[in-house]
């Protein structure tokens, strides 16, 4: 049981604890204690009766030296105690010199300077390359608006309203396929769902057709040059002749499917060949209508999905996008740029706030060490009076009970302890040290302000590096 019971109290003892064995609040000399602990007043007086110590004796009886020796470990733990004491305070002393934060925080715009220096070194050559090709891309749009007398800005969808253009091409496919759908159930035996496929196909096809020619060919007509304005008005013959053509195909397929031709396609073409604009009833004449009037709508959905000016759209976009390309790259380096600045002002003010806590710790730190210097002294001066107080027990006692048998010379004198080597507390140089730093701070909160106004500056003077687009790169024929 006293095995697991010292195990015990050796796993539930922090080291810190151990470390404090010899403070001398926490252990001080206890006369009373000690008088108990070493029975001093029993051996006394046992060793009085036997006319002990002998009056001619100069060494320490035992009871004697068993006080001396717990006198002396107490002075030595006290002293080391105060090692230990003194070398923590000095290396929290050590920390909380503010100098070289200090020096750091009044160089905070030269440290700026430096990281913003590295940054726009590092993207110079891509900013210098995105900058080169929107100049390019901007002089191909000025030459272009040039060569074609164009003055206005380039009118084009957003990629929503492009996606939203083809959407309304699929839209007008659909729609334009279920009414087709509807109209040839009527001669299909298997209803309006049989159609579907085939309304579906030749809808699709009438729509295509309109679109393609609307984005690609027509629009040509509003060229300056003599012979593609007449490509244009070609090809707007062509998207006419085509959207009748292909309305006429889907009537006069109807009309067959309604007369239940064996050949519904061949009969189809026969009788436009023979006589296109005979159709059999208003139904027919309505399909045809309905495919024109999808063909149209197609058609000018196609020649809006861009500038109206052939070529316009896409020149414009290629400058637009390099122009952005440039501007987010810009942007991206102002935003880092001031982020650097933020750092800086951040620590800035981190720095004056630590140094003043500093401050106020250095010198809590110096009354700690002045305390603590204190502190030994007294100990080692209370462990002192202690061995006078346990010997002058002792000697009394034992005195009183030696009867005839005179007491020995050295009862008069004091034992001479060991000269211990004792730590230096002196403050001076801390106090010194105190002084500087204080003073340090001081100047510190002097130029605070000067030191953020410096940031700001350099900031200013890095970000002229960086020319805003706008004065290099006009957006006047970008929409």
């Amino acid at each position: 049981m006293g095995l697991i019971e010292r195990f015990w109290t050796w796993l539930t003892t922090s080291s810190s604890g151990r470390s404090k064995k010899g403070h001398p609040d926490l252990y001080p000399l206890d006369v009373p204690k000690l008088t108990r602990e070493l029975k001093l007043i029993e051996e006394a007086k046992r060793l009085g009766q036997a006319g002990l110590p002998a009056p001619e004796t100069k060494t320490h009886s035992g009871p004697e030296a068993a006080i001396i020796q717990r006198v002396e470990k107490a002075r030595q733990d006290y002293v080391d105690w105060a090692v230990l004491r003194l070398n923590l305070l000095s290396e929290q002393l050590g920390k909380r010199n503010v100098t070289q934060r200090i020096n750091r925080a009044r160089q905070a715009d030269k440290e700026f300077e430096r990281k913003a220096g590295a940054l726009l070194t590092e993207q110079d050559n891509l900013l210098r390359g995105l900058g080169d090709t929107a100049k390019r891309r901007q002089s191909e749009l000025e030459s272009f608006q040039s060569k074609h007398e164009l003055t206005k800005d380039a009118h084009f969808p957003t990629p929503t309203g492009a996606y939203f253009r083809y959407a309304l091409l699929l839209l007008l496919i659909v729609v334009e396929g279920v009414f087709n759908a509807g109209f040839f159930s009527q001669g299909l035996a298997t209803g309006w769902l049989g159609g579907l496929t085939q309304a579906g196909m030749l809808a699709a096809t009438n729509v295509i057709i309109a679109f393609v020619l609307g984005k690609f060919a027509v629009r040509y007509v509003n060229h300056v040059g003599f012979g593609w304005k007449l490509l244009g008005v070609l090809s707007i013959i062509l998207a006419a002749a085509v959207m009748v053509s292909m309305g006429l195909v889907i009537a006069h397929y109807r009309d067959s499917l309604i007369s239940e031709a064996s050949d519904a396609a061949k009969a189809a073409l026969e009788s436009l060949k023979a006589h296109p604009f005979e159709l059999r009833d208003t139904f027919s004449w309505a399909l045809f209508g309905i495919s024109v009037a999808f063909g149209i709508a197609s058609l000018f959905d196609g020649l809006f999905s861009d500038d109206l000016y052939p070529g316009y759209g896409p020149v414009s976009r290629r400058t637009q996008l390099a122009i952005e390309d440039y501007e987010d790259e810009l942007n991206t380096l102002n935003s880092n740029l001031n982020e650097l600045k933020d750092e800086e002002l951040t620590a800035l003010e981190r720095i004056v706030l630590e140094s003043q806590a500093a401050i106020a710790a250095f010198e809590s730190l110096i009354k700690d060490k002045t305390a603590a210097g204190s502190r030994l002294s007294n100990a080692l001066r209370d462990a002192d009076n202690s061995m006078s107080a346990l010997l002058s027990k002792f000697r009394t006692e034992n005195e009183i009970h030696r009867g005839d048998v005179r007491r020995p010379p050295y009862f008069d004198s004091q034992p001479q302890l060991r000269v211990l080597e004792t730590p230096d507390f002196s403050t001076s140089s801390d106090t010194s040290t105190l002084a500087e730093q204080r003073s340090l701070v001081m100047a510190l909160l002097d130029e605070e302000q000067d030191i953020r106004a410096r940031i700001q500056a350099a900031f200013t003077r890095e970000f002229t590096r960086l020319k805003a687009l706008d004065t290099h790169f006009p957006r006047k024929a970008v929409a």
